[in-house]
């Protein structure tokens, strides 16, 4: 069985290298605005959103949406009598109810207000009725595909603003339920479960998609054009899922071929980080214009310039999927956290590959992050927590971050990190998480405190370079000297694997590097004639070796 995955491995390196090549473009690079600025004013939030109800008609011809959603919440205070929900100024508000009676409201700077008919103590439900229209800018757009209309909508960040009103940041997660009303010649795909599609006298047709698990707005998402639509399933015991394909016709072979590994990685994740977390709905992939895949809940938006018939892009197609444990179900608590949806995303592509070729996969896999992170990361370095300014989507924040995770995995060991992701997505499933949630869960899993890690590697910027050598300091005597040379960054506190080799064979030993110079001594029964630094490239980092000096040093 290992020679038959080594095998494997080999004829994936030499035939089909470009799996090991991520592209980036064709992923969510960095924003060129400060998504900071959408928050930085963001009004006390003193009631929860349950419940979202939007019916939309769509026009393609004239790109307008004429719009009502009904929002049901409740109150986290007593005497509420005002709430604010996000929505952009293009989009025009014709009028807002409660039981059918007018509210006040002001709508400016991308901000709604509204005044409530009363005042609601804590724990007090109720609903609000908005009516409006508009010619979205962004979030929601307009194109084609071999001369065929198509309506789709991508919203991370803060694009859900852009097109209806909702309270737009992740920490306030609803249930949802979608009434669009597109062309009749359209078919829909988006979140949940498909409840009913109506056929209106006026050449439309209405499709109602009801998403019953808590929903974050930026994963809020529509597709529509002339999809030909196919089918697997995933079981789970007695239970079986529908894995549902949204494509274009003129794709639809290669859209097969390419997606026929899906199902393997719902299974393959479900062990390792739970069960598949929305199994009473579904899991679908919509196809769309552009370059971007997006992980919407229950329903990835797949780019269409990446469906080639030939498995190149499948670390997109497990990317995303991830998505729905590591961001969807778990979601971040704020836009700082991103690193722990992405990082988390990019690893279990990594897992992947693990899980296909075995460990010499993963290491490739890993090897291919840190020399992402190393050559296309751009701008000064940054911690992962909390990115500026353009670096929301970046090589930190995906790579860097998934090789932290990685680096963790050999802190705690494979047994606890198992356990640690598995905790993590039990105890924050279908809510919101922080890095310090995340902290919290990995330290209680391993029953050590671990801020020194997260310290350094998650919000601190940067990376250990480190100068090793080793000389033989008696008959059988081995010293090891570490250094680290790094200047612009802290020095790091790390386990270090080194591997001995002797005539009879080799052996590991683990010592912690802490301080800017380090030497460690050994003796064995026979002289080493080889010692290696990191063997299996846990720790990302630069290294040299030291320049010869002497007959006795390496």
């Amino acid at each position: 069985m290992k020679k038959a995955k080594i095998l494997r491995f080999l004829i994936l390196i030499f035939l089909f290298n470009p799996l090991f090549a991520q592209e980036i473009p064709l992923h969510k690079l960095g924003l060129e605005y400060d998504f900071r600025f959408f928050l930085s004013d963001a009004p006390e939030h003193n009631f929860d959103i349950l419940h979202y109800q939007f019916d939309w008609k769509i026009d393609f011809d004239s790109r307008c949406i004429e719009g009502k959603a009904i929002v049901t919440a409740r109150s986290l205070i007593n005497n509420l009598d005002k709430i604010t929900l996000h929505l952009d100024d293009t989009m025009n508000v014709t009028k807002i109810t409660q039981t059918l009676i007018p509210l006040n409201f002001i709508h400016d700077n991308d901000v709604l207000d509204i005044n409530l008919i009363q005042l609601y103590h804590s724990d007090e439900e109720f609903k609000v009725e908005i009516t409006y229209y508009g010619f979205p800018q962004s979030g929601l757009n307009f194109s084609y595909h071999e001369n065929q209309p198509i309506i789709w909508s991508l919203d991370e960040p803060v694009g859900a603003r852009n097109w209806f009103p909702c309270y737009d940041l992740p920490s306030d997660k609803a249930t949802a339920e979608m009434r669009i009303t597109v062309p009749e010649d359209m078919i829909v795909a988006s979140n949940g479960s498909l409840i009913d599609v109506i056929a209106n006298p006026d050449n439309t047709a209405t499709y109602i998609w009801q998403e019953n698990y808590p929903i974050a707005t930026y994963l809020i998402s529509i597709a529509a054009t002339n999809y030909e639509i196919f089918s697997d399933y995933y079981s789970s015991g007695s239970e079986f899922m529908e894995v549902t394909y949204f494509v274009y016709p003129e794709d639809l072979s290669q859209a097969q071929e390419d997606f026929s590994m899906t199902v393997s990685m719902i299974e393959f994740y479900s062990q390792i980080f739970g069960e598949y977390p929305f199994l009473a709905e579904k899991y679908g992939m919509a196809e769309i214009p552009g370059n971007t895949a997006m992980e919407h809940q229950t329903c990835t938006s797949y780019p269409s310039i990446i469906i080639t018939g030939t498995h190149k892009y499948d670390w997109i197609v497990a990317h995303e999927l991830a998505h729905q444990w590591w961001g969807n179900s778990v979601t971040l608590a704020e836009w700082a956290d991103i690193w722990l949806n992405e990082g988390f995303a990019t690893y279990s592509d990594a897992l992947w590959q693990e899980n296909l070729y075995g460990f010499e996969g993963l290491k490739s896999r890993m090897a291919d992050f840190k020399n992402i992170y190393f050559t296309r990361h751009t701008g000064p370095e940054h911690p992962i927590y909390n990115p500026p300014l353009g670096h929301l989507f970046c090589a930190i924040e995906y790579e860097k971050a998934a090789y932290v995770l990685h680096m963790l995995r050999f802190v705690v060991g494979d047994d606890y990190f198992w356990k640690i992701l598995k905790k993590y997505a039990q105890d924050y499933a279908y809510a919101s998480a922080s890095t310090e949630d995340f902290q919290d869960v990995c330290e209680q899993v391993y029953g050590t405190e671990l801020e020194w890690f997260f310290d350094q590697w998650i919000y601190k910027a940067g990376y250990p370079s480190y100068q090793f050598g080793w000389g033989y300091s008696g008959q059988n005597k081995v010293r090891v000297i570490i250094n680290q040379t790094q200047e612009d960054f802290p020095t790091f506190k790390m386990p270090v694997e080194l591997e001995f080799f002797f005539p009879s064979g080799t052996k590991k030993k683990i010592v912690w590097v802490e301080e800017k110079k380090n030497t460690f001594d050994f003796i064995f029964q026979e002289r080493p004639s080889e010692v290696l630094f990191d063997p299996e490239a846990w720790i990302l980092c630069n290294v040299e070796a030291f320049h010869k000096k002497g007959k006795g040093r390496r």
